[in-house]
């Protein structure tokens, strides 16, 4: 112990690391024995170790906050150190207790000062308790939203609790650890008031990257899944609109044909495998030219490689051979289909036996 000026019984407390006196005779407390209310002096006389509140005449720089997590504690107590004792084995219990839970939990003066961390919430911020201590919690984690751009204090729920005494639960909010690396977290605040007064706030927050990592993962899922339906959805629309495409081209009395960019044919109706007697596979591959009159080949080379470079209609009238061996005389017809930038992507074409209407005008 030691005497204060006026002659008084004074102790002395570490808080933050910083130890200062004050005249114990006239602070007041709750007996660590009786829970009641007392004044140092008076817990004293009875021998009662007290954790104190607050000063009813306090110096400027102490803080009116509890004291009794804060840490380190150093009591210098009456002659034989029974409240020194006491209260201890009360703060020490009470920051065990603290850090043993998961979560991380902050002690904030009235002005937003950490003056208490507990082990998990210096762990998750990647600071030392001695680095956060009388520093402003917002300052030092608070200061930008997720997205990067500053978060005015003003704004921030955590200090909003220590100016309106309105407990605030926030989830899905972002903390950053010392070197910069955001923490996805979920937090509440809660105020500490001594009846209209806000001593200080207590902030408790929880790490939720697994749980953002699994909900991002779901979610993941969830749009793999969603995509491969739709493709599966998009091949079978394509697979029913293919089906109906060539109900009808077999159905129409015409020869039908595509081809590529190129020149090169990549479909025709089975009508044409029939019609001249060979399989859709050889005319696919040796083009026209194998049921061609030869008589026909270069007039109708020369247009259709016209129409190739140029992307104009593609029209002319030669003979093909039918499977009987008859040459008949077709109308070929063709025009490109365009994407999007003009460019071709493929020719849709016809063949009409005009053979009929030859015969009635050589007549």
């Amino acid at each position: 112990a030691s005497v204060a000026p006026h002659g008084r019984m004074a102790t002395s407390y570490g808080v933050a690391s910083t130890v200062f006196q004050v005249d114990s005779d006239r602070m007041y407390g709750r007996s660590v024995m009786t829970g009641k209310l007392t004044t140092a002096r008076g817990a004293r006389q009875r021998r009662q170790a007290i954790i104190f509140l607050q000063c009813i005449r306090r110096p400027r720089f102490l803080p009116p906050t509890s004291l009794m997590f804060t840490d380190p504690l150093d009591i210098a107590a009456d002659a034989d150190g029974t409240i020194a004792e006491a209260v201890r084995l009360l703060q020490s219990r009470g920051t065990q207790v603290l850090n043993a839970i998961d979560d991380g939990v902050v002690f904030l003066d009235r002005i937003g000062r950490v003056i208490f961390v507990n082990e998990a919430g210096a762990r998750l911020f990647g600071y030392t308790n001695r680095e956060m201590l009388g520093r402003s919690l917002h300052s030092l984690t608070h200061h930008h939203y997720a997205d990067g751009t500053d978060f005015p204090p003003e704004e921030c729920p955590i200090l909003a609790t220590v100016h309106d005494a309105v407990q605030q639960r926030v989830g899905g909010d972002t903390f950053f650890m010392k070197g910069g690396t955001p923490l996805p977290v979920d937090y509440t605040s809660i105020p500490i008031k001594e009846g209209r007064t806000v001593l200080g706030v207590v902030v408790t927050f929880r790490d939720i990257s697994d749980q953002q990592r699994a909900e991002e993962q779901s979610l993941r899922l969830k749009s793999e899944r969603a995509a491969r339906a739709e493709a599966e959805e998009t091949r079978e629309a394509l697979r029913a609109s293919e089906s109906r495409y060539r109900f009808l081209a077999e159905a129409i009395p015409v020869q039908i044909w595509t081809a590529r960019p190129d020149g090169a044919l990549d479909y025709v109706t089975q009508r044409v495998a029939d019609e001249f007697g060979i399989t859709q596979e050889r005319i696919l591959g040796e083009g026209w030219l194998s049921v061609l009159h030869p008589d026909d080949v270069a007039p109708a080379v020369t247009q259709w490689t016209h129409s190739l470079t140029t992307g104009t209609p593609y029209q002319m009238e030669f003979r093909l051979r039918r499977a009987d061996g008859e040459f008949r005389w077709y109308l070929a017809r063709a025009l490109p289909q365009l994407d999007e930038s003009g460019q071709i992507m493929q020719w849709c074409g016809t063949n009409t036996d005009i053979n009929e209407q030859k015969q009635e005008q050589k007549r």
